[in-house]
């Protein structure tokens, strides 16, 4: 993904502010961009849109093969593959979830979130500025991307499938005001923003093979997404019967065992808490190793 930074920079020459501008570029979040650009957006998934197209443009003239021969035939071996598959794809959320807190090294931090965004469709750049909404206004039923809803299957089609680009249009509104000409940008950017998963659906097509992409690829997305749903769901206190709505530890049951699979993935009061730590699980452990060393 390529794009232009359109910022200035205090700088003493134009290769130094050149140079300074790639680096924003390619190091900087996504948030702290586009509350400089409002533009931001038409760059970054119009670079994707153009990259990911000719991609695909390759792929397609040179007729070339699939990572996975496949004959789109079923075989047994993807019963003992996709557990595998999915737990790779949950992985890759958590580490884009680190990413939206800079809790990677800041030189390879927006590149493991660019990277892993594109494995499980997101792109980064969504994933962070609507995570960064969350943790400002968590919880709250105007505001939050993704609050508490009772019942999971209404929060699924609800709040995870609309409300999230909701709020992503509302985050506009917020930052460069409610106006006539920004709502305009921002259907344009809608459209912009879900076309470029076609092209991107269409490379992991080509990569993986129909087989491979039938069969594992498309299946670990779909239940994946629905674990990240379930996941934000139940750590904000869903099953209270009070309408308790608020950030919680589990580290009982199934989720136990989630914690120590998916670095702390569940201690979430944890992690509101302290977003710059990667394990929320060993919270009280980092603390008094940082406290120890200052």
């Amino acid at each position: 993904m390529l794009f232009v930074a359109t910022y200035r920079f205090a700088a003493r020459t134009p290769l130094t502010a050149l140079v300074s501008g790639l680096v924003f570029s390619f190091t900087a979040q996504p948030s702290v961009q586009y509350r400089r650009n409002k533009w931001f957006y038409f760059l970054y998934d119009g670079g994707y849109l153009a990259g990911l197209l000719a991609l695909d443009a390759w792929l397609l003239m040179h007729h070339s093969q699939s990572l996975i021969p496949s004959t789109l035939t079923w075989s047994w071996w993807y019963l003992a593959a996709f557990p595998v598959v999915l737990y790779g794809h949950i992985l890759l959320n958590v580490f884009i979830h680190n990413c939206c807190h800079g809790n990677f090294p800041r030189a390879i931090n927006r590149l493991i979130g660019e990277l892993a965004g594109l494995v499980v469709i997101t792109r980064y750049a969504s994933w962070e500025i609507i995570h960064q909404r969350h943790h400002r206004f968590s919880d709250d039923p105007k505001k939050d991307p993704h609050h508490v809803l009772p019942n999971f299957l209404v929060f699924l089609y609800e709040t995870m499938l609309f409300n999230v680009e909701r709020q992503l249009q509302n985050q506009a509104y917020d930052q460069f005001g409610d106006t006539p000409e920004n709502r305009s940008r921002e259907r344009i950017r809608a459209v912009l923003s879900f076309a470029t998963m076609l092209p991107l659906l269409l490379a992991w097509y080509l990569i993986l093979g129909p087989e491979v992409f039938l069969f594992l690829f498309v299946p670990a997305q779909a239940l994946g997404w629905m674990h990240v749903a379930h996941f934000n769901w139940v750590t904000h206190n869903a099953l209270s019967k009070t309408g308790d709505y608020k950030p919680i530890n589990i580290d009982t049951g199934v989720y136990w065992l989630g914690n120590r699979i998916w670095f702390g993935l569940y201690m979430h009061a944890n992690h509101h808490k302290r977003a710059n730590i990667f394990n929320p699980l060993k919270m009280d452990e980092v603390l008094a190793r940082r406290a120890a060393a200052s």
